[in-house]
């Protein structure tokens, strides 16, 4: 078989990958903190993400190593938008560090999502996640009457505290996870952040560009539209030969 072929598949695999990647991070432009991922397509681009984000520290890989290969899935890491919305129980996290919240199969979530609500039985808690750890354990705040002050300190409605807010980082990004629910997971290496502020009312919104996003859909889809070409091109001088070698037999 032509050699070019499996360039060009290869190629066609990439921008597929590239396609995929930017239809779910389009999916999750409303979800609040979300890590866009992107598809590294040239050794420039790569460097160019290294860059922009202070070191491949701040670049995650998908299988959660460093990123050094052209065609790696990586999380850009950059913070997203502050939005303000008045309401409660929406909290953001200025600075580094992540909430972490606790699966019902224990593990524990790490995730820029304040988006907090309370569960029937009065726990602070992330819709389809599940319940937000304070330092001591899962929050019982009983009801949605609750402030959070700057170092995130929780007090119920009487004002009494009923523990603080579990905010977390990582000493190294990379052993960093991503999982389908657009959090993270990391086997090791957890500590508590430091120097950040917790806003109450606030919401960090998703750091997906839809600009930038519809721009580089439009070039995935034409470069794989260019490798099917290319493709069937081959495909063609192959037949012709075959048929040109079997006519001389």
């Amino acid at each position: 078989m032509h050699s070019g072929f499996y360039t060009i598949a290869s190629g066609m695999l990439t921008r597929q990958r590239e396609l995929d990647t930017i239809g779910n991070n389009l999916s999750n432009l409303q979800t609040p903190g979300y890590r866009s991922d992107r598809i590294v397509t040239s050794a420039f681009e790569l460097g160019l993400l290294q860059q922009q984000e202070g070191g491949t520290e701040r670049i995650l890989s998908d299988g959660g190593s460093p990123v050094t290969i052209v065609g790696d899935s990586v999380t850009v890491m950059t913070g997203g938008d502050f939005q303000s919305t008045g309401r409660t129980l929406d909290i953001a996290i200025g600075g580094d560090g992540f909430f972490n919240v606790q699966g019902q199969d224990g593990t524990t979530y790490l995730t820029r999502n304040g988006q907090f609500t309370v569960d029937d039985q009065g726990y602070l808690t992330l819709a389809g996640m599940g319940r937000v750890l304070g330092q001591g354990g899962p929050l019982m705040v009983g009801s949605d009457q609750v402030s959070v002050d700057a170092t995130g300190n929780v007090y119920n409605a009487a004002g009494a505290l009923v523990g603080t807010l579990s905010i977390t980082r990582q000493a190294d990004n990379t052993v960093l996870e991503k999982m389908d629910n657009g959090a993270f997971t990391a086997p090791q290496g957890a500590v508590n952040a430091q120097g950040y502020t917790i806003y109450q009312g606030v919401l960090e919104r998703s750091n997906v560009d839809m600009n930038q996003e519809l721009t580089s859909f439009i070039s995935a889809q034409r470069a794989f539209q260019t490798c099917s070409s290319a493709l069937q091109m081959i495909d063609d001088l192959d037949q012709k030969a075959a048929s040109k070698i079997a006519a001389i037999q």
